[in-house]
């Protein structure tokens, strides 16, 4: 009787705020309001009964629908069947509920690497040796007028350490096929790195990419890789041995490992390219900047 009369008094009180229109309908509402939850506490069963007339066929389990078996507009599934024709539902699931099996084949064979396809005459069981590095994983969104698509954004580096690495990005719904696809993208980008003495590169270089700009010093022998993490996995892949950096304004990894490759990759001038703009001969050229001995 307290609760009902304090509700009351609230009610009173906010409505002689109102005018007249508004105040009948809003007493309406409260004390109706009030009643239901009156009704409520006093005959729990009434609202199992006004359930059960809302949901026809609560009182038949054979009328609801099966949960264990496969909805054909609902459920995606791969579409294989036994010898009688139904549906095989011991197969395990192979791929998530919610992705359809045509476009999963398409994108897996899209990003499938082809022997053929393979530069520098490599084979696929020179790619079985290669080293693989996930630099990047990350959540992303796609913004549309349907409301925020989210996926999986990967980046890969591979290398086998003798002077051959790529890197490869990917988008998939799961981390597991983000990775997958950004590594097979990145054999496919397999780019041919130069070296002094199979350790370092041939002189300094300085690169700029977008807000990203990087200092890389050619070390002497056991100097080691003294660098931002992100170029001390890909010269380990490349297999440059000897090697100092410094990474200036963004270090956006993604920018960070972009100007990694473009600088090692397209930067550096051969000696025989410098004894050629000089008019000399290499081994001078290796003689004067590179100490080597004739």
């Amino acid at each position: 009787m307290a609760s009902a009369g304090l509700w009351q008094r609230c009610v009173a009180a906010t409505a002689s705020t109102m005018t007249a229109s508004t105040r009948s309908a809003f007493i309406t509402r409260s004390f109706t309001t009030a009643g239901a939850v009156t009704l409520a506490r006093k005959r729990p069963s009434s609202i199992a009964a006004i359930t059960k007339a809302r949901v026809p066929g609560l009182d038949n389990p054979e009328s609801l629908h099966n949960l264990s078996e496969i909805h054909p507009l609902l459920d995606h599934y791969p579409r294989t069947t036994n010898q009688d024709g139904a549906l095989d539902l011991e197969t395990p699931r192979a791929w998530p509920q919610n992705a359809p099996l045509d476009d999963l084949l398409k994108s897996q064979a899209d990003d499938e690497v082809d022997e053929s396809s393979l530069p520098h005459g490599l084979t696929q069981q020179d790619l079985r040796k290669f080293m693989k590095r996930s630099l990047v994983v990350k959540r992303t969104s796609n913004m549309t007028t349907a409301g925020k698509i989210p996926s999986m954004y990967a980046l890969v580096v591979v290398g086998n350490g003798e002077g051959i690495a790529g890197y490869g990005e990917g988008k998939d719904d799961e981390v597991a096929r983000a990775v997958s696809k950004a590594t097979n993208r990145a054999m496919r980008n397999l780019t041919v790195f130069d070296r002094y003495d199979d350790r370092t590169i041939y002189h300094d270089i300085d690169h700029k990419f977008h807000a990203t700009k990087i200092q890389f010093r050619s070390r002497p022998p056991g100097f080691g890789n003294r660098c931002n993490h992100y170029i001390h996995e890909i010269c380990s892949c490349i297999g440059i041995l000897d090697i100092s950096a410094k990474v200036w304004g963004s270090r956006n990894p993604m920018n960070v490992i972009k100007a990694t490759f473009e600088a090692l990759g397209t930067k550096q001038k051969l000696p025989e390219e410098i004894a050629r703009g000089r008019g000399k001969r290499v081994v001078d050229v290796q003689h004067t900047y590179y100490g080597a001995s004739e």
